[in-house]
């Protein structure tokens, strides 16, 4: 066990290196002297690999909860609770999937989507809450706990400061906005 295998380096490798090697491989970097720089780099660079990697790291946490939920078929009401749970964990995940499509097709809908990406933060937990207090009987109170709201809240607010930057910088206008309008005219 306390050995690092090969295969613990290949995951490394897949799970840090190939949303690395993408986001580096669709970077086009350009500095315009007028309209700025734009394509992926700084720290629209850094958001298109945590994009990524936070796909892969929400898709391996909808995957390991799939052992959590058989633990609800036991309990009456425990299967609508795992179908919904389920179904709430699907949705993420696609719309995750879908801003990260349209971030590397650096189109121009993905500032929109990256904001209610990041609504979507809080509705899912309130739904979660909401669906598991009102299905198994228990008690918010109960799910309100440090160890449960630290980490929602912790993501929201970094997830928030990342909107912010994409609603501010001239990199993610040039590149998602002014760069299309180009595109556009190119094959017009």
């Amino acid at each position: 066990m306390g050995s690092f295998s090969i295969w613990h380096w290949v995951i490394v490798f897949l799970f840090f290196g190939v949303p690395s090697w993408l986001a580096v491989r669709s970077a086009k970097r350009t500095t315009d002297p007028v309209n700025g720089p734009s394509g992926f780099g700084g720290w629209l660079l850094l958001l298109a690999i945590i994009e990524v990697v936070g796909l892969l790291g929400t898709l391996a946490e909808a995957a390991n909860s799939m052992g959590t939920y058989a633990r609800y078929s036991s309990v009456e009401g425990g299967q609508l609770v795992f179908v919904g749970e389920a179904v709430l964990s699907f949705a993420l995940v696609v719309l995750q999937a879908v801003v990260v499509w349209f971030m590397l097709k650096k189109d121009r809908i993905f500032p929109r989507l990256f904001f209610y990406q990041w609504i979507a933060i809080p509705v899912a937990f309130l739904l979660d809450v909401a669906l598991v207090s009102a299905v198994l009987g228990v008690g918010v109170d109960q799910f309100l706990t440090t160890e449960v709201v630290v980490p929602s809240v912790a993501m929201f607010i970094a997830t928030g400061l990342w909107v912010w930057y994409v609603s501010k910088s001239v990199r993610v206008r040039n590149t998602f906005i002014h760069q299309t309008r180009v595109q556009r005219e190119r094959f017009s």
